[in-house]
């Protein structure tokens, strides 16, 4: 059904769910998968507003951004690689757009079927503060879009966080030492 899977990365753990994702539907699919990572470019300003940025210092910044970038890249490939699943690193600048369009714009140009984006799962006022960009992807993608949520931020259907089951061998021992008290 898909051809061509593009996933985000950023390093981050929603960013590392939605690769894993990506990852296992592409081996599943027989598709290929463009590892994406966008230098956000306006990073290295904020803060600056209307006060003077030194070449030097947002040269280094961008270099920084960049490598990190790179880095990301070649570990997200590697694993697909040994997983068999063809992989394509594709590191693009957002030239001051925001991050959202420059996936959208990196998703036509490389004709993907599906946008794979791990999202933090904010809700109410850090929503509002924070923006989404997972938000104005799915707004905008002419494509689907599958949203994945890491584990740490699931919650129930009352909104509360999930519990986690005890490990089974824990419980077991927890049984015993009730039936011989």
């Amino acid at each position: 059904m898909f051809k061509s899977i593009l996933v985000a990365v950023d390093g981050s753990a929603p960013s590392n769910a939605g690769f894993k994702s990506a990852l296992a539907l592409a081996g599943d699919q027989d598709a290929r998968l463009i590892v994406l990572h966008v230098i956000d470019s306006s990073a290295a300003v904020v803060g600056f507003e209307g006060g003077y940025v030194p070449p030097s210092y947002t040269e280094t910044l961008y270099a920084g951004l960049r490598k990190s970038g790179e880095a990301t890249l070649a570990k997200a490939t590697a694993a697909a690689q040994s997983v068999h699943v063809r992989a394509e690193p594709m590191l693009v600048d957002s030239r001051g757009e925001p991050v959202a369009r420059a996936i959208l714009r990196a998703a036509r140009k490389a004709k993907a079927d599906l946008i794979v984006i791990g999202t933090h799962g904010r809700r109410g006022l850090s929503r509002v503060l924070m923006g989404s960009d997972a938000e104005q992807v799915v707004r905008e993608a002419t494509m689907p879009v599958l949203l994945v949520r890491s584990a740490g931020r699931a919650k129930s259907a009352t909104g509360k966080p999930k519990k986690r089951a005890a490990p089974a061998a824990k419980a077991t021992k927890s049984a015993s030492a009730r039936a011989g008290a």
